[in-house]
């Protein structure tokens, strides 16, 4: 999907959410509640071992029905060479419609701080069709809110988490970032800095192949007929 108006959108959306706060603290206050920076996650989260021997980069929206795929189904395969010490993952935000969904859910994980920021995506993937059934009944804010809770954050520090200059700087920095280098959808992988653009890089025996390869693993032969 062409990303450019939606990346347009979706800094409009947190935009709006963000006025008023002041540039140049470096807390953000919203209804007597103060986020600290040093809590949240403002950069790259790390999955796994930082001196893993591959790295592997995804920019992925969470209201994306094909990142949501990935995630189900590919995810486990990376998850086993993350645990293994063989591969560090790391997720760039990259919104898709509706940019605002997309934008707070963002903002959920980087409000969990570095310790929760991947358990708050996989509650979002997970529930992604909850939440897109939420916005087909008007009731998406809500839906937010309740992943907020289940991650630790109430109502009062939901809402400054989705007005955080710092956060809305995050996302849209990584963004920018993503464009710059070439992302136009979701979700896109990258495997030691290469562009994956073949159909392996979706499929868990592909990922699996793929890895191998970059870790010198040669394929196991064919068991003879």
């Amino acid at each position: 999907m062409n990303s450019t108006k939606v990346f347009v959108a979706a800094i409009a959306a947190l935009a709006v959410a963000s006025c008023g706060q002041d540039n140049s603290s470096s807390t953000t206050t919203s209804g007597g509640i103060t986020l600290d920076p040093s809590t949240l996650a403002l950069g790259d989260v790390i999955m796994g071992d930082p001196n893993a021997p591959v790295e592997i980069i995804e920019y992925a929206s969470v209201t994306c029905g094909h990142c949501a795929e990935f995630h189900e189904n590919v995810m486990p395969v990376i998850e086993e060479y993350v645990e293994a010490g063989q591969v560090k993952y790391i997720f760039r935000d990259f919104p898709t419609p509706p940019a605002d969904v997309a934008m707070a859910g963002f903002a959920i994980a980087r409000c969990a701080g570095e310790d929760g920021y991947y358990d708050v995506l996989d509650d979002l993937f997970e529930n992604q069709t909850n939440i897109f059934q939420a916005i087909r009944t008007g009731t998406a804010g809500d839906a937010l809110r309740a992943t907020a809770a289940r991650h630790g954050l109430d109502d009062a520090e939901f809402r400054a988490c989705t007005r955080d200059r710092n956060v809305f700087n995050a996302i849209t920095s990584t963004m920018e970032a993503g464009q710059a280098r070439g992302v136009s959808s979701t979700p896109t992988i990258y495997l030691d800095g290469e562009l994956q653009t073949g159909i392996d890089a979706r499929t868990p025996d592909g990922m699996a192949a793929l890895i191998d390869a970059a870790l010198g693993i040669e394929p196991e032969a064919e068991a003879a007929e």
